[in-house]
């Protein structure tokens, strides 16, 4: 019995290291998927759907590459487009994807999960919504900005005349916000201006984010405009009320017969 006894607690002593092993490191899609951009390659393509050419070169990058699922309620079918002469040798892998999607109209960019594929609004509406978190210790505005904008892909630019300003100390506590509301936010705690230019927060001075803002772009939309299937416009019959329903149509009261 005390034989058996030691025997088992030998094999539990070797087997506790491995059950007692860190999990292995979650994959980093985003930095796999920059340096996948710049890595060459060769992109010939003709008479194949775009959502073949997407898979292909998934499985040829091995990085996460995603379709907007909403390409499909604004009219475009993945399946329903032919890439056709593409023809490029030793490009690299950026430049191979822009003149797959080019032909259509749609447009690539960097998020958390890799590469993501939609119209130019679609993207900068993704790019600009990822959800992020601040953790409210002190850092330089600089610092914490540009540590949003590497973990997410998204493009944001500080100003280079800024200076010393860009180095302000913040300190901001948030949860699960979009990202251009957590770089305004900062922003505005460092007394600067956070400025969308298409798929682009610039952060400036409020003197100089003043004269941009004629040509500037508004805050992305919190949702679409039809929350039931994003891309598609509100149907007449659910357009304002409360709730999103229209009220019933006022009926008006009989008259009243004073005789």
């Amino acid at each position: 019995m005390r034989s058996a006894a030691l025997g088992l607690f030998a094999a539990l002593a070797l087997a506790a290291p491995a059950a007692a092993a860190d999990p292995a490191p979650a994959p980093d899609r985003l930095a796999d998927a920059r340096r996948v951009l710049d890595e060459p390659g060769d992109f010939v393509y003709d008479a194949t759907t775009l959502a073949a050419v997407v898979a292909d070169l998934r499985e040829r990058a091995r990085v996460g590459i995603t379709l907007d699922p909403a390409l499909a309620q604004s009219g475009i079918d993945p399946n329903g487009l032919a890439v056709s002469g593409v023809n490029l040798k030793g490009a690299k892998f950026r430049d191979g994807l822009r003149a797959v999607l080019e032909p259509f109209g749609l447009r690539f960019g960097l998020t958390r999960a890799g590469v993501y594929i939609s119209t130019e609004d679609g993207l900068t509406a993704r790019q600009l919504r990822q959800r992020v978190d601040v953790d409210g210790e002190p850092a330089p505005f600089a610092a914490a900005v540009k540590k949003l904008a590497a973990g997410t892909g998204a493009n944001v630019v500080l100003d280079p005349r800024l200076k010393d300003r860009a180095d302000t100390p913040v300190a901001l506590k948030l949860d699960d916000v979009p990202l251009e509301t957590a770089v305004r936010l900062l922003a505005e705690v460092a007394d600067l201006r956070a400025v969308r230019l298409n798929n682009v927060l610039f952060v400036t001075t409020r003197e100089r984010a003043e004269k941009l803002r004629p040509d500037a772009d508004g805050p992305v939309p919190a949702s679409p405009a039809n929350p039931f299937l994003p891309g598609v416009p509100v149907p007449l019959q659910i357009q304002g009320g409360i709730g999103g329903l229209n009220p019933p149509p006022a009926v008006e009261a009989p008259p009243v017969d004073k005789n």
